[in-house]
């Protein structure tokens, strides 16, 4: 899938580039804005890297926004065979802030996402995440 909608570009081709990018800045934004732990970035980076390993077309998809030119956020969305799907790893550049970019990409992959899956069934984990954190440093 490709449009253009306003002045940015969705797609859901992506690169070994794109994933080398999308985990770099993943990690990055998710410490500098949210004080993920390391024990987070370990988890996403090693998740992100596993994406087009067990890619399979008929029920995932990364989508990417580029804003002129230059990556401007992600999420990708990871289907079970229990007719549930994931959205994860999302993230926009701080240069889209208020620009609408972040609304789009998330939209856009909730509407791909109910395409995919044969039940309403879609689960976000960013809380998921943090809570598994606490308890793992409880511990």
């Amino acid at each position: 899938m490709e449009k253009m909608v306003n002045d940015v570009l969705l797609t859901t081709t992506f690169t070994q580039e794109d994933i080398e990018y999308s985990k770099k800045r993943h990690v990055e934004i998710f410490d500098s804005e949210y004080g993920f732990s390391e024990f987070f970035n370990k988890y996403a980076t090693a998740a992100i890297d596993n994406f087009p390993k067990t890619y399979n077309k008929e029920k995932d998809f990364m989508l990417i926004a580029k804003v002129d030119g230059k990556f401007g956020g992600t999420i990708t969305f990871m289907g079970e065979e229990n007719g549930v799907g994931r959205l994860r790893f999302f993230f926009v550049e701080p240069f889209t802030h208020g620009k609408g970019v972040g609304r789009l990409v998330f939209t856009t992959a909730m509407d791909m996402a109910k395409e995919h899956l044969e039940s309403a069934k879609i689960r976000l984990l960013n809380e998921e995440y943090r809570d598994l954190e606490d308890r793992l440093i409880a511990v």
